[in-house]
C-alpha cells in the first residue's frame, strides 16, 4: 500500500472531483480505493461511489432529477448529509469524487447536457454545510463524449444504432460552460480547475490536493478500451436475446482491445461535426474567461509522482 509524504500539513479543506462521464472518473475512484489506507493515514477522508469496481466506495447517494423541480429537496439533502456525517471532521480534509454529480449519462443521449447540474450541486453544498474549497472537473470534446456515452450504454443493453441519437446530440442544449458554471455556483467553490481531456489519476490528485504526494502510489492497470468491434459483438449477443456469463463481457473487451481497429466513424455528418468542434472551441475560450476558473491542458503526473 502506498505511503503518503505530506509536503504540507493536511487541512480541513473540502475538495470535490465532479467527474463528468467518460472523463476518467471511475479510474480515479479505483485509485482512491487502492490508496485508501495511505490517504486516510495522511489525514484525508474519502467519499466516492463503489461503481466501476472501486474498492471501499460507499458514497452512493441520490441527487435531484428533472422531476424534482419545484418540490422540496430536504429529504435528498438529508440523505446526502447522513452519508457524509462522519467525514471531514475538524482537522481532516475531505476528498469527494462523484461522476454523476452533474447529472446522469442518459440525458446526453437525449441532447440535454446535464440540465439539473445546479440543483444537484446545491444539494451537495447544503449537505456539506459550507462552501467547497476546490472543485476539479475534467471535460472532453463533444463528439467524443456523445460517442462514449452511447458505447457505455451499449455494454449493458441492446441499443438503437448511434445514428438514431445523432439529431438530438448534434443540437444539444447546454454545454461545458453552463455545466462548470452551475457546479461552481451550486457548490460555492473557492477555486475551480477544468482539466481538458481524461486525466491520469495522479494528475487528478495533484490538482485536487496540490500539497499531497504519495511516495509509493498504487496505480491499477487501465481498463481495456471499448472498441467498435467489441461493441458490435456485444450488441449482436444482446440482439439474439442472450446474456453474458460472469466475466465474459470483460474478456470480449480485453480481446478486442488488442486487435487492429478500423478508424472509427464519428457518427455525425460533416457539418454537424464542424459545428460540434466549433462549439467546443468556443466553450474552452469561455471557460478560460470565467471568474475563479483555471483551464488546464496537459499532465502533471511527473510532479505528482515525485
Amino acid at each position: 500500500m502506498g505511503k503518503a509524504d505530506i509536503m504540507q500539513a493536511p487541512t480541513s479543506d473540502i475538495v470535490v472531483h465532479a467527474g463528468a462521464h467518460c472523463c476518467g472518473a471511475e479510474e480515479y475512484q479505483r485509485f482512491l480505493g487502492a490508496n485508501r489506507a495511505a490517504l486516510t493515514a495522511a489525514g484525508y477522508d474519502l467519499a466516492y461511489p463503489g461503481r466501476g469496481g472501486a474498492p471501499g466506495g460507499t458514497f452512493d447517494c441520490g441527487f435531484p432529477e428533472p422531476r424534482h423541480q419545484g418540490i422540496s429537496l430536504d429529504a435528498i439533502v438529508g440523505a446526502i448529509a447522513t452519508a457524509l456525517a462522519d467525514l471531514g471532521a475538524e482537522g481532516r480534509g475531505l476528498i469527494l469524487s462523484e461522476h454523476d454529480l452533474a447529472g446522469h449519462m442518459a440525458s446526453l443521449l437525449a441532447g440535454r447536457f446535464y440540465p439539473v447540474a445546479l440543483k444537484r450541486a446545491e444539494a451537495l453544498r447544503q449537505a456539506l454545510g459550507r462552501p467547497v474549497d476546490r472543485l476539479v472537473v475534467a471535460i472532453r470534446p463533444y463528439e467524443d463524449l456523445f460517442a462514449c456515452a452511447w458505447r457505455r450504454f451499449a455494454l449493458d443493453r441492446q441499443m438503437e444504432p448511434f445514428a438514431e441519437y445523432v439529431p438530438a446530440m448534434a443540437g444539444f442544449s447546454g454545454g461545458w460552460t453552463e455545466t462548470v458554471t452551475a457546479l461552481r455556483d451550486g457548490l460555492e467553490a473557492g477555486r475551480v480547475t477544468v482539466l481538458v481531456g481524461p486525466q491520469h489519476p495522479l494528475d487528478l490528485m495533484a490538482h485536487l490536493v496540490p500539497g499531497l504526494r504519495l511516495a509509493d502510489p498504487v496505480v491499477l492497470p487501465e481498463a481495456p478500451a471499448i472498441t467498435d468491434s467489441a461493441i458490435a459483438m456485444i450488441q449482436r449477443h444482446y440482439g439474439q436475446g442472450a446474456r453474458f456469463a460472469p466475466g465474459q463481457r470483460d474478456r470480449i473487451l480485453a480481446f478486442h482491445a488488442t486487435q487492429p481497429q478500423v478508424a472509427p466513424e464519428t457518427g455525425f455528418a460533416a457539418t454537424q461535426l464542424t459545428a460540434l468542434r466549433a462549439r467546443y472551441a468556443e466553450d474552452l475560450d469561455r471557460l478560460a474567461g470565467l471568474a475563479g476558473v483555471e483551464l488546464v491542458a496537459g499532465a502533471v503526473s511527473a510532479v505528482a509522482a515525485e
